[in-house]
């Protein structure tokens, strides 16, 4: 299965090894863009808009695929497959420490990106609004309590989606939680029978 998996702020690819290497041992094909600007100053959709274009590059125009965003790369998916259409190739989305809510912390960070993930940002609302889109396809998202990047880590639960809590100490350690990977893991064993 092509799965495509979206960095957060300030990260790139490299992000996802530990995630990728346990996919790909399970026999699925793993693609991971580094879009740029890392810091999304040029706002959300552009990043959206650069995804797009890996994809259509990386495994063509029809190919069907899974997402996995994490972090800032949740609301970058979801912005793809709601506003450019993305959810019509794709077979499901799991959301790891995603702003679904924003997060408070955007208040220390200048740029574009960083006013969108503001709580009650205009482009959180849009987004919210256009949501039910998606409700074709399974959604999964993923929160750990002790999150320090996603303020407050309720911010991560998604009502459209199925949620589940999980304890990782620090946020991007959500990557190689036990549960979150084998999730994930077995969600797609599920897809594919």
């Amino acid at each position: 299965m092509n799965i495509i998996l979206v960095h957060g702020i300030f990260d790139n690819g490299k992000l996802f090894k530990y995630m990728v290497h346990f996919l790909e041992e399970a026999g699925h094909s793993c693609y991971v863009p580094s879009l740029k600007p890392a810091d999304a100053r040029n706002g959300i959709a552009d990043l959206s808009q650069k995804l797009s274009a890996y994809i259509a590059e990386s495994i063509g125009e029809s190919d069907k695929f899974v997402i996995i965003g994490f972090s800032l790369g949740c609301l970058v998916s979801r912005y793809y497959l709601q506003e450019l259409n993305g959810i019509d190739r794709c077979l499901t989305f799991h959301a790891v420490s995603g702003p679904h809510k924003g997060s408070r912390l955007a208040h220390f960070y200048i740029g574009k990106g960083a006013v969108e993930l503001r709580p009650g940002s205009e482009f959180l609302r849009k987004l919210k609004a256009g949501q039910l889109r998606l409700a074709k396809i399974p959604l999964y998202s993923y929160r750990t309590p002790f999150d320090l990047m996603i303020l407050p880590s309720s911010s991560s639960h998604w009502d459209i989606a199925e949620n589940y809590v999980t304890n990782a100490v620090v946020h991007r350690f959500m990557l190689s939680d036990w549960f979150v990977c084998n999730h994930i893991k077995q969600s797609l064993q599920s897809l594919a029978s």
